[in-house]
């Protein structure tokens, strides 16, 4: 009986993951706007369906190589992912690209200010977490321990 309910309860976990997860469309409409790429991402996100919105981002990157201006904004959502997946290599590749071009590339001239903000910000949270500062030797206890 107890085997029985363990059972049970095994299955409708796994049920429950299985149909809670997010697949990524098969296809995706060639009538899709660039604004309901941004919108389906998003919403993908906020559902913490990460493979879903990275598809999004890279198809639209895919679709509209042109739009310079909102490229670079799925060039650094595409990041933001990885960083939330917690990959804090590969995001940090992905986020000096980003910054990369605002140095080299001719159209950044019209890429939005804050991607570049929020990629220096973002790389250096990165830092922090690889390297998190150590504790030396001459730091005293915190004060009433001594």
């Amino acid at each position: 009986m107890k085997r029985n309910l363990i059972l049970i309860v095994i299955s409708a976990f796994a049920a429950s993951v299985f149909f809670s997860c997010a697949s990524v469309p098969a296809e995706i409409d060639r009538q899709m706007t660039e604004e309901m790429f941004f919108k389906n991402a998003q919403e993908a996100m906020d559902q913490n369906h990460y493979n879903v919105a990275l598809y999004y981002y890279e198809v639209y990157l895919v679709r509209y190589p042109e739009n310079h201006h909102k490229t670079i904004g799925a060039e650094y959502e595409r990041a933001l992912i990885y960083y939330k997946m917690k990959d804090y290599d590969y995001s940090k590749v992905l986020f000096q690209q980003v910054l990369d071009k605002y140095e080299s590339s001719p159209f950044a001239v019209m890429y939005p200010e804050r991607y570049k903000v929020l990629s220096r910000k973002i790389l250096d949270k990165i830092d922090e977490i690889q390297n998190p500062p150590r504790k030396t030797k001459e730091e005293k206890p915190a004060s009433g321990e001594a």
